[in-house]
């Protein structure tokens, strides 16, 4: 652990400080931790550490350390299993209550009420360079409180995920054309395959000047300093859209359209004329075109960018096909 690393310069007593260093919210609070350790120790794997500590989620240190990995399964009572780019496996490590609970306090600091009436629910977690998406299930759904996380180290860029195989040059130029015509766009994809890196590369490529604004999971988008960003962590997607009306924004995006009100608030948002950006679960194109028009969703003016995720000797995730309406 690099509290060996600390004690070797005489600041363990500093980071036992930083962790009662409080801000006005949860999500302040931790960048407040990680920015003052990351200036006092010049280290980032220290301030990660020490904030990781200050919330009792330190067992994750080394996980969140190796690049390798993208997702984290903790169940308590077995190993920890992880998704990384060669597959899936345990690793010898066990989840207990512990680190369970850290999880579970977390929700409660960011508003998030346990109730059996909200078994299953999200949310997201900034540590420094790392962004999180925490998924928990709770009883009845399940036995015991079990969380999933996946893991987004930095941001991709379109240049960097036409590199890596993600799009190939064509590609590219189509999203970038529809990101100039300003067109609604739905991203689509399984689970894992890369849905939320695409949305967070095509906001890198919309003007910073532009008005955007975050609803639910925001904290998966990094914060740019010269970017006209506002971030909303609040899962009443339509009342933040009516609400958003006296702000003079320029976009929303919604994150994941899932339960009814999501899709209701894409409605009201493209009905207002907001250039409006989601992400969806879907397989292919016909299910994601079936999945909008059920909901409602005006399909003209509309384009889906579609994603697959093939199990090739390790994980490969591209975008299988651009629908424009």
């Amino acid at each position: 652990m690099p509290e060996k690393e600390i004690n070797k310069i005489d600041k363990i007593k500093i980071a036992r400080l930083i962790e009662r260093i409080y801000g006005k919210n949860f999500d302040i609070t931790l960048k407040i931790r990680y920015n003052i350790a990351k200036k006092i120790f010049k280290n980032n794997n220290i301030a990660l550490y020490i904030t990781l500590r200050s919330i009792n989620l330190d067992k994750l240190y080394w996980i969140l350390l190796n690049d390798d990995i993208e997702d984290i399964v903790l169940i308590p009572g077995k190993y920890i299993y992880i998704t990384s780019r060669s597959g899936k496996r345990p690793i010898n490590l066990m989840a207990d209550e512990e680190v369970v609970d850290a999880f579970l306090r977390i929700a409660r600091s960011k508003g998030i009420r346990l109730l059996k009436s909200n078994p299953s629910f999200r949310y997201g977690l900034a540590l420094g360079p790392y962004r999180l998406r925490v998924s928990v299930d709770l009883p009845p759904v399940v036995p015991s409180p079990q969380i999933y996380v996946r893991v987004h180290r930095g941001v991709a860029t379109l240049e960097r995920l036409k590199s890596s195989g993600f799009m190939d040059d064509e590609q590219e130029a189509m999203i970038r054309r529809l990101i100039d015509e300003q067109r609604d766009l739905v991203i689509s994809g399984v689970p894992g395959s890369g849905k939320t890196t695409l949305l967070q590369a095509i906001d890198l490529a919309i003007p910073g000047w532009m008005q955007r604004v975050y609803i639910d999971e925001s904290d998966e988008f990094i914060d740019i300093p010269n970017y006209n960003q506002i971030k909303i962590n609040n899962v009443n997607k339509v009342k933040e859209i009516f609400s958003s009306m006296n702000r003079n924004i320029d976009l929303f995006i919604l994150s994941e359209l899932q339960y009814p009100d999501h899709f209701e608030a894409a409605k009201i948002a493209r009905g207002m004329g907001l250039w409006t950006l989601a992400t969806l679960h879907a397989r292919d194109i016909r299910l994601a075109v079936e999945r909008l028009k059920g909901a409602g969703i005006d399909m003209e003016g509309l384009a889906i960018i579609q994603l697959e995720k093939k199990y090739e000797k390790g994980i490969k995730r591209q975008i299988k096909d651009i629908y424009v309406k």
